[in-house]
This record gives C-alpha cells, structure tokens and sequence, in this order.
C-alpha cells in the first residue's frame, strides 16, 4: 500500500512540477519532497495528466489490435516477472500484444530488464517494432525510448525507493494507444479511479486486477480483485484460482527470491517456463494471467478454457522457440548481420587485450590528446577526413602490394586533408590499431581518427595509447548509457568522437546523449546500397550548432556539391586509396585545384581575412634583408588571431637557435628554409621544414627527415621574378613561387598542375597586402 499523503494534489500543479523538473528548475531533493507529500489525484485531474504526457511522447507505434499487460508494480513483493513471460506465450496463441514497460526504478526487477537479460535489444527503431508485430504479433514498448520526459524524474524515483503517482500513470502511458488491456496494480484503493481515467482517456475494454496478498496481477494464493471497464460501463467482482480450474497455493511457492541481486532466479524461471520445462507453482501463475488475458481479447468464454489453452502452448515449448525467433527478427531489422558479426568477433578480441594488459595497467601509459578533430572540422568549407583502409566487407580488398601508412599519412597532410581516419579492424578490413601511431608519428598537426567498432571503455584507452585523437561511436551497437559513458571519457583524455548515425531512431540517440560531432553514414547496413539522400533527410533534424559529417558513397567533387551546404565535413576512404593520384584526389575533394599560401602578411586584419577565406597556408617573413619582414610582437598577435590557416615562418640562411626560437614562441606549424641550409640543417628544426629551392637545382632534391615539401622559387625570392614554368615537372607533390598573379594563376594551374602556389609580390597593391586580390586569387584555384 502506498503511505497516506496530503491531498493536495491536482492535475495543474502535478503538471507544473513535471514541467518544472524538465526545465531543470527544480533539484533532486526538491522532487524527492514533491514525491514524498504528494500522491492523491482525482480521475479527471489524473487523465490530463496522462494527456500532457502523451503529448510530450517522441513517437507513437501502429500496432492494429493489440492489447497491453502491464503492472504498476510497487507491491514491494519478490515476485517473478508474470505478464513479460505471458507476452511470448499469447503472442503465440495468435493474440497482438504490446507489452510496455521499463527497467526497474522503484522495484527489484523490471519487465525490460528481464528482456535485456533475454537477449533483446531495448535500441530499437519505431519501423522495426512495427514489422516485428506484423510477423509475430508481439511488441515490446521500452517506455524510455517513448517517454524522453521521464529521464528526469529516474534519479528521484530510485532515491525515494517507494511507488508514487508515476506507478499509477505508466500503464496509461502506452505508445500503441492499445483501446483493450489488463493493468495489474498492488494498490487495490486506487483500481476504480484507474478504471474511470481509462473511461474518459477512451479505452474500450480493460481488466484492473488486484492479489489479495499484494500481487500486482492475478494470483493463485486467493482472491483477485477485478474491475472492468466495458464499453463505458465499471464494474467489480473477484475470481479465484477455482475458477481456472488449479488449487491455491503459499506465496512462498509463486515468489521470486529475496537477496538475488543478479536476480538469477527470474531469468531462470522465466527461460524454465517458456521452455515447458517448469515443474513449480510459477508456471501456472503464468498460466492464469494469460488467460485473464485471452478472455479479454474475447479468444475464451471462461477461465479454465484460457488456462488450458495457454498450457498447451506451454508445455509446446512454443514460448521459447517464440523468443528466439523474435530475437532473429531483432538482429536481422536492429542489428545487420554484417555488423553483428563484426561485433561479436570485436568483443572476443578485446577481451583477449584486456587479459594481456589490464585497463588500469593501459591507463599508466595515456597522455591526452593536442590534435583536436573539432577545430579541424569547422574551417570555412567542406572538412575532409581521409581514409586509409585496406579492405572492407562491401569492397573486398580496396588496396593490393605495399600498404605504406606513413606515406599515405604524408600525403594526406601535404594534400591538406583536414584529419586523417584509420581503419583499425583486422579480420574484417585488413587495419592494424598500430597503424594509426605510425600515422601519428608521420605527420605534424593532423588529427587521428580510430575507425573502429567501439563496444568498450578500453578500446578508447587502446585508442589513445595508439596516438588517435577522436573514436568512431557507432549508434546502431551501443546503448544510451554506453554513449554517454564513451563520451565522458573521450572528455577525460581531450578526444572528440564522432557518433555515426544511420537513421532517425539512432540521431535521437545521440542528441540524448549529446553528440557534438555528428555523422551520417549513406550506406544502408543491411544490403550495402549507398544514398546520399540519407545526409539531406536528416539533416533537418540536426540542431544547427552540430558539427555534421557525410560519410560513405562520395567518390568525387560532384558527389560533395551534390550534399546540403549545411555539411560540415566528409569522410572518403575508397575513392582516394584506389585513386592513382591521391594527392589530385583529395585537392578535388576539398573543390580545389591547388592549395593556396600567402606569404608577407604583416597585419592582424590580413591574416584574418585569409583565414575566414580558407587560404591554407598564411607566411611570415623573418628574414632580415627582406621588405617583408615581420616583428616577433606583431607576429605573436597575427599567429593568435589565426583559426584554422597553418602558419608557416619564413628564414634564410638564419642561426638554427634563431629559427627554433621563433618558430617555438610563436607555435609555428611550418618553417620555410629559403637559403642554403642542407639536410643536417632540416633535420635539426624543430617544426617541418618547406625548402626553397632554385629551378636549376629541381632534380638534386631527395626526400629527408623532417622535410614536409619543396618549394620552387625564383633566385632572389620574394622578389617576384618568374619561374619558367616550362621547366617544371607536371607533379604535385611540390609548391611552386615566383611571378606569380592574378594574370597568369590561371595558366600556371593549368600547365604545371602543383600543389601549391606561393604568393607574395602577387597579392600586393603598391607594396601593400590587398585583400580583394587574395580573393580573386583564391577563387581561381577552387574548382567550379
């Protein structure tokens, strides 16, 4: 029973407190005090209630003639999990059943949590619900799932321990709208008011059942209270066990068992029943609620009909082969069989890890992250995160002979890939975890992204002791909770992570849990088919503060115009491994011909203005001879201003100390050696090195340490004498300088096809930066 309270309560300021607790405005103790004085409800207060709940209901399901059995719970009583059993019982016996329910809050044992334990998956999208009760005329409604609303009431209800209000509103609360249905309650004072809210909330038929031992549902020690709700009409009468034609019985033969905190013993039960294999009093506790529950659906006159027609089935094994099959439909609708495989294979290599070397042990080794995805991901345009992978289920191998990582993740920085993703999966893509330190180690500033199937807090661990600096969190294997967990700890070690969505059911998941960084995958996982419609349609529903990423089924700069201007980023891992030229690739990717740096800015507003441009390399000058030259202080302030442009600082033939200096206090990206510094001199600089060399000297460069590039300039650079570009090789793994302007981009682009082109003297005005010209100028190398 639940403890008398005031009775103060009315439908308005229950519906301020609900309102209130959603806002946020009202602390956890505050509604443990709400919840503690107050109770009492009135059927008309309590049917608007249960109308602004509705209301508040994510999403609905269609479920044609299904009927519901649900308990309030709050009897307080070790009893085993009766109507969750008798749902795959009925559902065989051809009776529509949406079963609604939720884990246990103030309770031992809820219905959905003897499901998880069953090995459903409470993760699971409308449309899937809706096809699983056409096949199997079965429905399970995880009230979380339905009711968003609720979360903030989880906390209180487990601290208060006791049944409230909320016990009353669940079973009113379904997401099928089901009009015939059975409510078990152990509160036998409130059954004629639950009665009158079903009346006036519109249901046709429905059984409120009472144990007279405190058994929120029919039960075999004695009497069960009853009142029906028939077509408008409210009556009352009680049955007995006589009346299903078994004996009556002690509590203690139908209860649960006190003190199984694992509650082994209703799973147990439950997977005996279903089996046929029950030999105690429980079953038929199971079998007299099915039949209450066949006479309600109008299967059965009398009682002792329903109970052996229900028996029959039981003693079958009907029931069980009922759950596995439901369970094959789950994976095959929830999970692809493709991913869960993958999955499976993932959780027996991660725990062999951790047996080789313990999380805490993994710990010592971690460091946080300094390459950050997000920052890399909001740059002016589309982002680009580059992929290198091997092989993959839906390609087979992509790559054959050498797979050399740390030249591919060369060439995706040079490229001005924004972040670099690594496959790491072994069996199923042909990934090493050790690949993405290799990765790391080969390029400067580009974040790493692991591309793996996360199903543990150590692989994220794993993942950062392997130098990643975001994960991939799949929404369609894990779980609210598990979202929310991986994310703390990717905060924990500065790590973003991407949280990959498929469809609507899975991007609700991730809004719950706050997902920053959000991406949508166009291909569908269960036949591979790849729909760039997938990013526009759910894009709407992405709050415009949300990084977005497309992934999948982008082969080409058409394919990028083709997505909404609304997507921040890309994902391309095919298209650039099996590509010739991945260098040309990944330019045409990003909508450009050749990268862009602008070199000689001396002011904070130019540098600014080339950085919301998207210019991609900002330099500047400090060599002493030259007009150009720049003073620490000022430079300090440009490199401060500057976002997302990389910064390069140009010497010449200058000390080392005096380069190392500079290039350490200002937090260079890049150091430009334009001189006669040889290799040794490289080597030593403490940032990558672009060199400067003359055209004469093209076939004498050789790859070393720290070099990041060449550039090709005039004799006296920075003075802007021309390049004779026919000369050059038709390569772009170069930059090139000299005479170049607004007058010849064009050509230059065309004829020689660089990397990059250097500008100094050709965005000038009078010796003067010039803004429009580096607009111009930027405009010719993007593609159209």
């Amino acid at each position: 029973m639940m403890e008398s309270k005031e009775k103060n309560l009315t439908s308005q300021n229950l519906i301020q407190f609900l309102e209130r607790s959603i806002s946020g405005e009202i602390s956890l103790e505050e509604q443990v005090d709400f919840l503690a004085k107050n109770d009492e409800l009135s059927a008309s207060d309590m049917a608007e209630v249960v109308k602004f709940l509705q209301k508040k209901m994510d999403s609905k399901v269609d479920l044609p003639g299904a009927i519901d059995i649900c308990g309030t719970g709050g009897s307080g009583l070790p009893r085993i999990n009766t109507s969750t059993i008798s749902a795959f019982i009925l559902s065989s016996l051809g009776v529509g059943v949406a079963k609604h329910g939720n884990k246990a809050a103030s309770g031992r044992f809820g219905s959905f949590d003897l499901l998880e334990e069953l090995g459903l998956s409470l993760e699971i999208t409308t449309e899937e619900i809706e096809d699983k009760y056409r096949e199997e005329y079965l429905a399970f409604l995880y009230a979380r799932n339905f009711h968003p609303v609720m979360k903030h009431f989880v906390e209180a209800r487990k601290k208060y321990g006791k049944p409230t209000f909320f016990n009353i509103l669940g079973p009113l609360l379904s997401p099928a709208n089901v009009k015939k249905q059975i409510i078990g309650t152990a509160f036998k004072e409130k059954m004629k008011i639950i009665a009158e809210v079903c009346k006036l909330i519109g249901k046709q038929r429905v059984l409120i059942v009472s144990g007279e031992d405190g058994l929120d549902e029919v039960t075999l020690t004695g009497k069960t209270y009853v009142v029906q709700l028939e077509e408008g009409e409210i009556s009352e009468y009680e049955i007995n066990p006589e009346d299903f034609g078994v004996e009556r019985c002690d509590f203690e033969e139908i209860c649960s068992k006190d003190g199984d905190e694992k509650n082994e013993f209703n799973i147990k039960i439950a997977k005996e029943i279903l089996r046929g294999q029950c030999v105690s009093r429980h079953a038929d506790l199971v079998l007299v609620n099915c039949s209450i529950a066949l006479y309600l659906d109008g299967r059965v006159d009398n009682l002792k009909d329903g109970f052996l027609m229900a028996k029959e089935v039981v003693e079958s094994g009907e029931g069980m082969i009922k759950l596995k099959k439901f369970c094959r439909i789950l994976d095959k609708n929830s999970v692809p069989s493709v991913l869960k495989k993958i999955v499976d294979n993932k959780r027996q290599e991660v725990d062999k890890r951790i047996d080789k070397n313990p999380l805490e042990v993994l710990k010592k080794e971690i460091v946080a992250s300094t390459r950050q995805l997000s920052t890399s991901l909001k740059k002016p345009g589309v982002s680009l995160i580059a992929e290198i992978k091997k092989a993959s289920p839906s390609e087979s191998e992509i790559l054959r002979g050498s797979f050399d990582v740390e030249k591919f993740g060369k060439e995706y920085e040079l490229a001005g890939a924004d972040a670099i993703s690594v496959l790491c999966d072994e069996k199923f893509f042909g990934g090493k975890l050790d690949y993405m330190k290799k990765v790391s180690e080969s390029t400067r500033n580009v974040p790493i992204l692991c591309k793996d199937f996360i199903i543990d807090e150590y692989q994220i661990y794993e993942a950062r002791s392997f130098r990643a600096d975001a994960v991939l969190l799949i929404a369609a294997v894990l779980s609210v909770e598990e979202m929310k967990k991986f994310l703390e700890i990717c905060k924990k070690l500065a790590m973003d992570a991407i949280c990959e969505v498929h469809n609507e059911e899975e991007l609700k998941k991730v809004l719950e849990v706050g997902g920053e960084i959000i991406g949508i995958n166009n291909r569908n996982l269960h036949n591979f088919k790849i729909d760039l419609e997938t990013t526009t349609r759910l894009l709407d529903k992405i709050p415009q503060n949300k990084i977005v990423v497309s992934e999948s089924g982008i082969f080409s700069h058409d394919d990028v115009q083709k997505l909404p201007e609304r997507v921040d980023a890309i994902l391309v891992g095919t298209a650039i491994m099996k590509s010739e030229d991945r260098l040309g690739k990944i330019l045409e990717l990003k909508g450009r011909k050749c990268l862009l740096k602008t070199c000689g800015i001396r002011s904070v507003d130019d540098a600014k203005f080339c950085d919301e441009q998207g210019v991609d390399f900002i330099g500047l000058n400090f060599v002493p001879r030259s007009k150009r030259k720049i003073e620490i202080d000022l430079a300090k302030k440009i490199c401060d201003s500057i976002k997302y442009s990389r910064t390069v600082g140009v010497f010449e033939n200058q000390k080392l100390e005096v380069v190392n200096n500079i290039a350490e206090e200002l937090e260079l990206d890049f150091i430009q050696l334009s001189g006669d510094e040889d290799e040794e001199f490289i080597k030593k600089c403490s940032k990558p090195v672009i060199k400067g060399i003359k055209l004469e000297d093209i076939d004498k460069i050789k790859d070393c340490e720290n070099l990041f590039s060449y550039l090709v300039d005039g004799n006296v650079p920075g003075s802007g004498e021309k390049v004779d570009w026919n000369k050059l090789p038709r390569e772009k793994n170069y930059i090139v300088a000299g005479g170049i302007n607004l007058e010849n981009v064009v050509e230059l682009i065309e004829k020689v096809n660089p990397l990059m082109i250097d500008l100094a003297s050709g965005i000038e005005e009078n010796g003067v930066v010039s803004q429009e010209k580096i607009r111009e100028i930027f405009g010719k190398t993007k593609l159209n």
